[in-house]
């Protein structure tokens, strides 16, 4: 069975492991998925490593649980 339920997405950066490295988190009530993103060529946005991982975190936590909003806009937690 799939559940929903809300769901936390952090996106920062980590300066300790390099120039414009971002860490990613998601989290819920399910479980966590993380992320880093090494520089490259052009920038993702964060929307766009959110909508990656949430396809990864979804399969791997047997869930639906959706960002919540405010987070999206922002480097702070949700």
């Amino acid at each position: 069975m799939i559940s929903t339920s809300a769901m936390e997405f952090i996106a920062g950066d980590a300066p300790a492991l390099g120039p414009h490295v971002r860490r990613y988190s998601i989290s819920c009530a399910h479980g966590a998925s993380s992320a880093l993103l090494l520089p490259g060529r052009k920038r993702l946005a964060d929307l766009a490593v959110l909508h990656f991982m949430l396809a990864g975190h979804h399969s791997r936590q047997r869930c639906q649980c959706v960002p919540v909003m405010p987070g999206l806009t922002t480097e702070t937690p949700a």
